[in-house]
C-alpha cells in the first residue's frame, strides 16, 4: 500500500500535461517583471532595480511538426528608480522563434525594437533600444500558458535593461 501511495504521489509531481501547445494563432497575455536597470560607458556604475509588470499580444504560425515563429508587441511598466530618475514605462515590438520540446512546452528566442520612457525631476526623455531574449512556455489548460522570460534590452545612450518576467498567455 505504502508504494502504490508513493507512485501515485511521484506521477502527481512528475506528471506533464495532457494537453497539446500548438503555438499557432493569436494570443494575449500580462505578467510581472522584475527589471535591472544598469549603465554602460560613460553612465558606467549607475544601476537601479524594480518590478513592473508586462502585457502582450502576438500571432504564431507553426513552421512544420515541432518549430514556430511569431510576431508580438508588447507594453511595460517599470518601476526601477535611482537617484530621482525613473523608468517608467515602455513599448516593443518584435519577433520569436520557438521549438517545441514536447507537446505542451517549446523554448524560443526572440528579438526586436524596444522604447522607454525615463523621468527626472518632472521631465521626460525617450530611449529607443533593441532587444533580445530567450524563454520557456508550457501549457497550464488548452489555452491557458505560463511563460518564463529573460530579455535584456540595450537602449542608446549606454542603458541596458536585463528583465526576468513570469506570465499567463491566453491563446484564442
Amino acid at each position: 500500500m505504502r508504494y502504490l501511495i508513493a507512485a501515485a504521489a511521484a506521477s502527481l509531481v512528475f506528471a506533464t500535461p495532457a494537453m497539446a501547445e500548438d503555438f499557432a494563432g493569436p494570443y494575449i497575455g500580462a505578467g510581472v517583471t522584475l527589471d535591472n536597470v544598469q549603465g554602460s560607458g560613460a553612465l558606467e556604475g549607475f544601476g537601479a532595480s524594480g518590478i513592473g509588470a508586462t502585457a502582450f499580444a502576438g500571432y504564431d504560425l507553426p513552421l512544420g511538426t515541432n518549430a514556430f515563429v511569431g510576431a508580438e508587441g508588447n507594453l511595460d511598466v517599470n518601476s526601477a528608480d535611482a537617484a530621482g530618475v525613473q523608468a517608467d514605462w515602455g513599448w516593443g515590438v518584435g519577433a520569436r522563434l520557438g521549438y517545441k520540446l514536447n507537446d505542451s512546452t517549446a523554448l524560443y528566442v526572440r528579438g526586436g525594437y524596444a522604447r522607454n520612457r525615463v523621468s527626472a525631476g518632472g521631465v521626460h526623455a525617450w530611449g529607443d533600444g533593441v532587444r533580445y531574449g530567450l524563454g520557456l512556455q508550457t501549457a497550464l489548460t488548452s489555452k491557458v500558458s505560463l511563460r518564463a522570460e529573460v530579455s535584456q534590452f540595450n537602449y542608446e545612450q549606454d542603458v541596458i535593461n536585463n528583465q526576468a518576467s513570469l506570465s499567463l498567455s491566453y491563446g484564442f
